[in-house]
C-alpha cells in the first residue's frame, strides 16, 4: 500500500510538472464565473455543410437567428466560452472540439472577455488559433471582430474597455489582411447603434442580435454560393 501511494504521488508530481511547464510563461487569470457551452447538431449528417460559430455570450444571443435562417442549407453548431485569446485553456477547449468534429466553415468571434490579458498576450494567440482553425475548416475561416462597449446605464458614452477592444480589433484586422482571412465587422455594425444595446452596455437586444446574425448569414451564403437570406 505504501509503495502504491509513493508511485501515485510520483505520477501526480509528474503531471503537475507537465502542466506547469506548459503554462509557465502565462499567468492564467480566471473570471469570477467561468462557463462553456458546446452545441453540435446532426453530427452524423454528411449531406449538408457544417458551420461552427465560436464566441461568447454574443454568439449565445444571435445564434438562434443564424440557425433559423440557415437550417435548410447548413448544419449550424456553436461553441461559446468565457475564455479569451491570451488564455491557453481556450486552445485546450478548441482542440477537444476538433478531436471530435471537422467543419466546412468556422467563424471566430472573441474579444469581450479576458480583460486582464495584455494586448501582447491576446495577439500572441491569434496565429495559434488560426492554425488550429485552418486545420479543421474545409472551405473558409471567418474572423469576426468585437462590438463596441458602452458604459452601463449611460449608453451615450463608450466604456473604458473600448480602447482595448479597438486595439484587439486592429490586431485581428492586420492578421486577417496578411493571411487573407474573411472578415466580419461587428464594430462598425455597433458603433452608431445605441438602440442595439441593453442597459449593461455590452450585450445586445433582439434587434442587435438579428443584425449580427444577418451579417453572418450573408457571409455563409456567399461562401456556399447559395442565395438564401431572409
Amino acid at each position: 500500500m505504501f509503495r502504491f501511494s509513493v508511485i501515485l504521488l510520483f505520477v501526480c508530481v509528474l503531471a503537475g510538472c507537465t502542466t506547469s511547464k506548459r503554462y509557465n510563461d502565462v499567468t492564467i487569470v480566471n473570471e469570477t464565473i467561468e462557463w462553456t457551452h458546446s452545441w453540435m447538431v446532426n453530427t452524423n449528417d454528411k449531406q449538408l455543410p457544417r458551420v461552427l460559430i465560436i464566441g461568447d455570450s454574443h454568439v449565445e444571443g444571435y445564434f438562434k437567428f443564424i440557425d433559423e435562417n440557415l437550417k435548410s442549407i447548413a448544419n449550424c453548431c456553436r461553441f461559446t466560452t468565457s475564455k479569451s485569446l491570451g488564455d491557453p485553456i481556450l486552445i485546450d477547449q478548441l482542440e477537444l472540439i476538433f478531436k471530435q468534429y471537422d467543419f466546412d466553415i468556422i467563424y471566430f468571434n472573441n474579444g469581450l472577455h479576458g480583460k486582464a490579458y495584455s494586448i501582447k498576450e491576446y495577439g500572441k494567440y491569434i496565429p495559434i488559433v488560426y492554425e488550429l482553425l485552418k486545420k479543421h475548416s474545409k472551405k473558409a475561416i471567418v474572423w469576426v471582430n468585437t462590438t463596441a462597449t458602452r458604459k452601463p446605464g449611460n449608453l451615450n458614452e463608450l466604456s473604458e474597455y473600448n480602447d482595448q477592444v479597438l486595439e484587439r480589433n486592429k490586431l485581428v484586422a492586420d492578421f486577417a489582411n496578411t493571411y487573407g482571412i474573411l472578415p466580419v465587422d461587428f464594430y462598425s455594425l455597433s458603433i452608431n447603434k445605441l438602440d442595439y444595446y441593453v442597459a449593461d452596455g455590452t450585450h445586445f437586444n433582439q434587434n442587435g442580435q438579428k443584425a449580427e446574425a444577418r451579417l453572418i448569414c450573408q457571409k455563409v451564403s456567399q461562401i456556399l454560393k447559395i442565395d438564401l437570406i431572409k
